[in-house]
């Protein structure tokens, strides 16, 4: 997604919020302009969260387990995309379904929350592997204090990776397997939104540190959770074999 549709994004403007709701803690905060939007730094929220991830697999490797490793599957030609792959995987991505490449991969393994059983799993407000740009801006509004719950929330931007998603992960109440924001939410294609918005991310330094945050964090719970189909697999194994004897 393009950087300054990244700023949109995160412009899920809180139509400005009443006295009573201004936040007394901003840690995360750049700067507070009069009449432009709070600015957060996405930088310092992803330094803490890959903190936590690090730790995390710290942790893992010490009680016995594998390093967990990341495997990137391009598909297109997008320029962004292609900055840190080779070249040569343009003529094979040419001929390929980017759906098919996303519904191959194992749900369980789907760190970007592209496949359609995650897709499906986030839409009904389940636990799933959620896409890594919208879980970083509802981390950024979690993590800075911003009031949801009954707010009008804007998202400016539509796609299917990002301006949906948000939406999902914030118009759901508190009593789901997966809580959300609450708060009601309105999809439109809008920019220049900094003298509008309640909040805003810079670019850089805004969503972009949070999705790669994001996507660690994704990866060491897809480790862990194979880890326990495995588990689940070598114990039933057992209890067929003690059967069958």
């Amino acid at each position: 997604m393009a950087a300054t549709s990244l700023m949109s994004a995160l412009a899920a403007r809180l139509f400005r919020p009443t006295q009573s709701c201004c936040l007394r803690h901003r840690p995360f905060h750049l700067a507070t302009v009069r009449n432009e939007a709070v600015v957060i730094s996405g930088r310092k929220l992803a330094q803490q969260i890959k903190q936590e991830v690090r730790q995390e697999v710290e942790e893992w490797v010490a009680s016995g387990n594998k390093l967990p490793y990341l495997s990137v599957i391009l598909v297109g030609e997008n320029p962004a995309s292609h900055s840190y792959v080779l070249n040569k995987t343009r003529a094979a991505a040419d001929h390929t379904d980017e759906r098919k490449i996303c519904n191959a991969v194992s749900p369980d393994k789907d760190v970007d929350g592209f496949h359609v059983i995650n897709v499906g799993r986030m839409c009904l407000d389940q636990y799933s592997m959620l896409p890594a740009t919208p879980w970083g801006v509802w981390e950024i509004i979690k993590r800075t204090g911003i009031p949801t719950l009954g707010k009008n929330v804007v998202v400016a931007g539509r796609s299917k990776n990002v301006g949906m998603p948000i939406a999902m992960l914030l118009h759901i109440d508190g009593a789901h397997e997966r809580p959300g924001g609450d708060a009601i939410m309105w999809i439109l294609k809008v920019n220049g939104v900094r003298k509008k918005a309640g909040y805003i991310t810079p670019v850089p330094g805004g969503v972009g540190p949070m999705t790669v945050a994001m996507l660690m964090k994704n990866t060491i719970i897809a480790a862990k959770k194979l880890l326990r189909l495995e588990e689940r697999e070598v114990l039933k194994s057992k209890e067929l074999g003690v059967a069958t004897n």
